[in-house]
């Protein structure tokens, strides 16, 4: 049996090369990949804020005696980018202490809340986005931005 070089297939530079430009492209789209991932869970985390603004303006203006809304807010998904926070304005009670909030009430005891999510991982890591859930005022801080 003759074999002739040409029939023996690639050579260990060819594979190697191969190989090599098959990482780099794999890198590259992977980047890409946790970019558009990121934008998605930003778009996400900003419409179920709104979402929750419009559930609490509907339960205000049809006169529900509790005004509540969906605790979501798009977290189930995104844990690992934002942590989710509510406060409302307060003012010490006369015994110095601070009335408790519900988590999902629109209005506590002293007022409307605010909702709100800080970023912990990715661009823009420590920005803030806030919302009140009566009268629809948004906060921006840290390079978050509602637009």
């Amino acid at each position: 049996m003759n074999f002739k070089k040409s029939d023996c297939g690639f050579s260990l530079i060819e594979l190697s090369v191969v190989i090599s430009v098959l990482s780099i492209l794999s890198a590259i789209s992977f980047s890409v990949y946790i970019e558009i991932r990121e934008k998605a869970i930003d778009v996400l985390v900003k419409t179920s804020m709104l979402n929750s603004f419009r559930e609490c303006k509907t339960s205000i203006l049809i006169g529900d005696k509790v005004q509540v809304y969906t605790l979501d807010l798009g977290l189930n998904e995104t844990n690992s980018f934002y942590q989710f926070y509510q406060k409302y304005d307060y003012q010490l009670s006369d015994d110095g202490t601070i009335p408790p909030t519900i988590l999902g009430n629109c209005i506590g005891p002293l007022g409307p809340h605010k909702i709100g999510v800080i970023k912990i991982k990715g661009q823009n890591r420590y920005g803030e986005l806030w919302i009140n859930l009566e009268t629809g005022e948004k906060e921006e801080k840290g390079g978050l931005t509602w637009n």
